[in-house]
């Protein structure tokens, strides 16, 4: 057994992104084709326990304690010092967390990071955490209930959804995010934290339409439609530095106003429902805006943004598109999960197809640039 272990550590040092992904996979299947059915409830069980464990060891800093020093092990009385919790909690949450590998165990009573253990030691894993235990938590653990109240229907309304009956609120989960920092801020973080620039490779036509631009015209070349702080203009701008002052980010007002300004991009405020701004510009770019509404509001968007394009206007859906078969876990994790929070989905090709016929638009391309995820770039133009 230590050999083929071994063999599959020397492919996983020698293998790429995508490489290690298929190794990651192949070793899930098989441990889904080895475990018994008590094995299968035990980790069901384990699920609900492992977050909260971790969370509670983020508010502790027990982490960042560790990982001060990796190089050697820490005594439960000198964590339970420096963290203000008792040594005989600590020794039942330690003991947990070095039995699902998270930290190590390396001799009685003491403990010390691991890999993982640095990761969960940064601000971005504990904002990652405080979202997905405050914020989702409470609407993930409402799912079940508000499904069978209302007779395992789909969910189509955003301000009635297992959001409402986890919050015990009567607004949308936007609104309330913004009424909770704490909560919005972590979404910030995490959002800005998976902000690749890995969208812009698979784009031959945009950069070589990029690479074309002389200079700054009227008419703006990227337009980033809900773009939030910015992060795809600043890519955009990094690989085509000519694109300078043909850029527009554009957000509501709350998001927008105390925004520091960005050297080569105009910063406008504007709500994706109401009538566009900018009109003719040659890309209007949504990165995730979509898979966040029904598809009453998606049209809506899409509507303003077609009555708005030139002749040689394009839109650019930065999505997920669900294969109709075999979806990855990632990619279906996060169709259920915009479904608690926002009455969101992904979709599928024809879904998406249906949708943006409706809008006056057709789909002439798809390029999808992330396999695991199934995110996707997908280009429209007015039919």
């Amino acid at each position: 057994m230590e050999s083929i272990l071994d063999q599959v550590r020397s492919l996983a040092d020698e293998a790429d992104d995508a490489g290690k992904r298929s190794i990651v996979e192949g070793l899930r299947q098989l441990q889904v084709q080895l475990e018994t059915p008590m094995d299968l409830f035990m980790k069901l069980y384990n699920s609900h326990i492992q977050i909260a464990v971790v969370y509670v060891a983020v508010q502790l800093g027990l982490f960042k304690h560790l990982a001060k020093d990796s190089s050697s092990s820490v005594a439960v009385a000198q964590l339970a010092e420096e963290s203000g919790a008792s040594p005989e909690l600590l020794r039942a949450l330690l003991r947990y967390l070095a039995s699902v590998a998270l930290i190590s165990n390396p001799s009685p009573n003491h403990y010390q990071a691991t890999r993982i253990t640095h990761f969960l030691a940064t601000p971005l894993a504990e904002a990652g955490l405080l979202h997905a235990f405050e914020t989702c938590g409470p609407a993930t653990s409402a799912f079940p209930a508000f499904l069978a109240e209302n007779s395992y229907t789909d969910i189509t309304s955003n301000t009635n959804t297992p959001f409402q009956k986890g919050h015990k609120t009567d607004v949308g989960a936007f609104q309330w995010l913004t009424q909770h920092p704490k909560n919005f801020g972590a979404l910030q973080i995490v959002m800005t934290a998976l902000q690749s620039a890995d969208w812009l490779n698979t784009l031959d036509f945009l950069n070589q339409a990029a690479s074309e631009v002389v200079q700054a015209s009227e008419t703006p070349y990227f337009v980033d439609v809900g773009g939030g702080h910015g992060h795809q203009c600043k890519q955009l701008l990094e690989k085509h530095p000519r694109l300078h002052g043909s850029i527009v980010l554009q957000d509501l007002p709350q998001a927008v106003d105390k925004l520091p300004p960005i050297k080569g991009v105009r910063i406008m405020a504007q709500n994706f429902f109401e009538k566009q701004s900018v009109l003719g510009a040659k890309y209007y770019y949504l990165r995730r805006i979509m898979h966040d509404w029904p598809d009453a509001e998606c049209y809506t968007i899409l509507s303003k943004l077609c009555q708005a394009m030139g002749p040689n206007s394009r839109i650019l859906l930065d999505e997920v598109v669900l294969p109709d078969e075999n979806t990855p876990w990632y990619a279906s994790m996060q169709d259920i999960s915009m479904k608690i929070l926002f009455a969101g989905r992904e979709r599928t090709r024809s879904e998406w197809s249906g949708l943006i016929q409706s809008s006056g638009l057709k789909m002439i391309d798809i390029r999808t640039y992330d396999l695991s995820s199934c995110a996707s770039v997908i280009v429209l133009e007015k039919k």
